[in-house]
């Protein structure tokens, strides 16, 4: 009987891609997923080998170092990284949000200053939008974004982010004030994604 997970039409390097992360899986995932579960050990040597199968760059476009694949791509690899272990797919797929927005809405100098290390894993990106009280429910969001001069004041609160502590860069939704009556019915409305640096670890690390 064949896998349900078999995709037909494929390419050849699609194929190729696939097979080496199969690899990877079969030989430095399970073997310690298990232990690494139960010991909560975060999996830094998984991490490095993922980076250098360039799964951290898989659909960012080659303009930035990225191989440019497309989402069906990385949907396989995510299913066969969860195949091993389900929690790294979760550090893989919060990486990919946050690539995937600055790719498709991020500005051009946001593209080139984040993309290329991105690419090769050495910036690691976390998704800051699930807060105490509502969880992931985007509209019901409190977290207040605020103009002050040129800057904006955040203030709230997050939690539950995946790779929050090994991320160094992180995309923190927060709501804006309303520009117009109509907007200010609409909860899905007045949101935006706002890109944070960070040193890689746990502690306050600006004001707020």
């Amino acid at each position: 009987m064949p896998r349900l997970t078999e995709t037909d039409g494929l390419t050849d390097l699609q194929r190729d891609i696939l097979g080496a992360v199969r690899e990877f899986v079969d030989a430095e995932i399970i073997p310690v997923a298990g232990d690494l579960d139960r010991t909560d050990t975060y999996p830094d040597q998984i991490v490095a080998g993922l980076r250098e199968l360039g799964v951290f760059g898989l659909t960012i476009d080659p303009e930035y170092g990225g191989l440019g694949e497309p989402l069906l791509t990385y949907a396989l690899v995510a299913e066969e990284i969860a195949r091993g272990w389900m929690s790294i797919s979760g550090i893989i797929n919060t990486h990919f949000i946050v690539a995937y927005l600055i790719s498709r809405h991020g500005t051009a100098e946001q593209r080139a200053a984040f993309l290329p290390e991105m690419a090769t894993g050495e910036i690691r990106a976390a998704l800051s939008m699930s807060e105490p009280g509502l969880g992931s429910d985007v509209a019901a969001i409190r977290t207040a974004a605020r103009r002050d001069g040129d800057d904006y004041v955040i203030s709230g609160q997050k939690m539950w982010i995946t790779n929050g502590a090994s991320a160094n860069l992180v995309a923190l939704l927060a709501r804006t004030p309303a520009e117009n009556e109509q907007d200010a019915g609409r909860a899905h409305r007045n949101l935006i994604a706002f890109l944070i640096e960070k040193p890689s670890g746990f502690g306050q690390t600006g004001p707020g």
